[in-house]
C-alpha cells in the first residue's frame, strides 16, 4: 500500500505544529526547515533526515505538520530589503558580485 503524498524525497518542508499529540515529538521544532528523507508507507507519514519521530515505526512525522517552503515569497522578501538598501550599500553589493565573477 503505498499513499500519495504533496511532498517529495529531498524536500525542504517547515514545521507549522510542534504540538505534543499522543506521543513523544524527538527534537521537533515549530519554523524550523527539515529535510524530507522518505514516506511511512501506512500513513505517508514525513520520515526526515534531521530529526526522527521516537514513537513511530518508521520514525516518521504527521505530514499535516509541515508546510512546503514558499521559495518565490523569500525571493520576493529579498528583493524588496535589497532594493531599500542606501545606494552606498548597493554600489558595494553591485562590485562585490562583480569581483566575485573573475
Amino acid at each position: 500500500m503505498t499513499m500519495k503524498s504533496d511532498f517529495s524525497i529531498g524536500e525542504i518542508v517547515v514545521c507549522i505544529d510542534d504540538k505534543r499529540r499522543w506521543y513523544r515529538l524527538g527534537k521537533l521544532k515549530k519554523n524550523e526547515m527539515y529535510t524530507v528523507e522518505g514516506f511511512n508507507p501506512y500513513d505517508g507519514g514525513l520520515i526526515l533526515k534531521e530529526v526522527k519521530s521516537l514513537r513511530s515505526g518508521c520514525k516518521a512525522y504527521a505530514a499535516d505538520r509541515f508546510r512546503k517552503v514558499d521559495y518565490k515569497f523569500a525571493q520576493n522578501l529579498i528583493t524588496q530589503l535589497t532594493t531599500k538598501l542606501p545606494l552606498s550599500v548597493q554600489a558595494d553589493k553591485k562590485l562585490f558580485k562583480e569581483g566575485t565573477k573573475e
